[in-house]
């Protein structure tokens, strides 16, 4: 069944994913969302706080599926890419053994996505950093 969660709830529980006001199982909780934005929110902070738990890799594998029109952002960037760029930030054996399998399976375009997606992850994450140090 899904939730119907309203605007302030969305908010909320983002504003609560940025300030790691949630415990590591909370965020992990937060990949099985279906909100866009909490996804990427939660992917945005495991990724700054170097989660990369077995269970946060099978959710990422399980949201590499998510890559069509319906599950992007911008430039046809979907929350399947991110999970993929994921993936490969984590550089664990596990992690890049889902990312190499996955990876055999796509298509150019979404293999260019993927690769945007690692930039603008990495970009974030570098800002976030500056700001924290800043």
């Amino acid at each position: 069944m899904i939730k119907i969660i309203s605007k302030n709830e969305l908010d909320e529980k983002i504003r609560q994913i940025k300030q790691n006001e949630l415990s590591v199982q909370e965020l992990i909780d937060c990949l099985d969302s279906k909100q866009m934005y909490i996804i990427s929110n939660t992917i945005i902070q495991l990724v700054k706080l170097k989660i990369n738990h077995p269970l946060v890799i099978a959710k990422l594998q399980n949201l590499t599926q998510y890559m069509g029109e319906r599950y992007a952002f911008a430039e046809g960037i979907g929350i399947g890419h991110f999970a993929m760029a994921t993936l490969s930030i984590f550089n664990t054996s596990d992690s890049l053994y889902v990312y190499h399998e996955t990876l055999k399976n796509l298509m150019d375009i979404d293999i260019e996505r993927i690769k945007k997606a690692t930039l603008i992850l990495n970009d974030l994450i570098d800002n976030d950093i500056k700001e924290d140090k800043g």
